[in-house]
């Protein structure tokens, strides 16, 4: 409680009382040299921005997630990762608060299977494994279908400034979400208001996201695998199809995915 009075006071006393929040952004892309564009339709703002030479966009405005119920700070990369790289990062109360949702909603509609509707993340919970993550982050859960190159993922840059976002700009309660998915890296939190120091932190945050998977791509093994033809084609593990490109008629899809009987036990509070 007294680290979010803190917080909040903090974020009052940064700004001028005049100031609105599309002023705090629009002024923040000016200043970092970033591309602004204003919304047609709806409130928010959009600011493209480079890395590496690849697209960058951030998004501030109404939540399109249901696990943020108002605003929201969203951050995309196209980082050029493969396709199948599927790493997932979200602040351990969200994902108790998400898995005991999803385990209500199986038992309140006797469902079977989980609802392929719902957003990649939220899926996730219930169909990657469970990466385990250093005391640092203790307050993050990581999942993967590929736990070894998540673990790499997270270390170095990527993991200091993942324990230090909590402290700085993100709040020790706040949704965060980072992954990767279809070769780009994703970002999402809450974002009531517009701080210099929240927007930073996010590019920042993605962006070593973004810097670690490339990495970790650059390290990755190559194996050999057989075709058709006879011949070994040399490849990368990440290049392998994971649980999540099971075509949506494959036999498996249609007998439903198999359901916990409860809510997640290996997520402790």
């Amino acid at each position: 409680m007294i680290k979010t009075l803190q917080r909040f006071q903090r974020l009052l006393g940064s700004r001028s009382e005049t100031t609105t929040d599309t002023q705090v952004l629009d002024e923040w892309a000016d200043t970092r040299g970033h591309r602004l564009k204003r919304v047609r339709h709806g409130d928010g703002r959009v600011v493209e921005f480079e890395w590496e030479g690849r697209r960058g966009r951030l998004e501030w405005g109404p939540s399109k997630r249901a696990y943020i119920p108002q605003w929201e700070l969203r951050v995309c990369i196209e980082a050029g990762l493969p396709q199948h790289l599927e790493m997932l990062l979200m602040s351990r109360s969200l994902a108790q608060r998400l898995d005991s949702q999803a385990y209500q909603t199986l038992v309140q509609d006797h469902q079977t299977g989980i609802d392929a509707t719902l957003p990649e993340e939220v899926r996730w919970l219930s169909m990657l494994e469970r990466v385990p993550v250093p005391s640092t982050v203790a307050g993050y859960v990581m999942l993967s279908s590929s736990p070894p190159h998540a673990q790499r993922w997270l270390e170095g840059d990527l993991l200091s400034r993942v324990s230090r976002a909590a402290h700085n700009w993100l709040g020790d309660d706040a949704p965060l979400v980072l992954m990767t998915l279809r070769g780009r890296i994703y970002l999402r939190t809450e974002a009531l208001v517009t701080e210099v120091a929240m927007l930073d932190g996010a590019c920042n945050l993605a962006n070593a996201a973004a810097t670690s998977a490339r990495l970790l791509m650059s390290k990755a093994t190559p194996v050999a695998r057989e075709v058709s033809s006879g011949r070994l084609v040399h490849t990368s593990r990440l290049d392998e199809p994971s649980v999540m490109e099971i075509p949506m008629d494959s036999d498996m899809m249609a007998l439903g995915m198999p359901s916990r009987l409860g809510p997640r036990t290996d997520i402790p509070v």
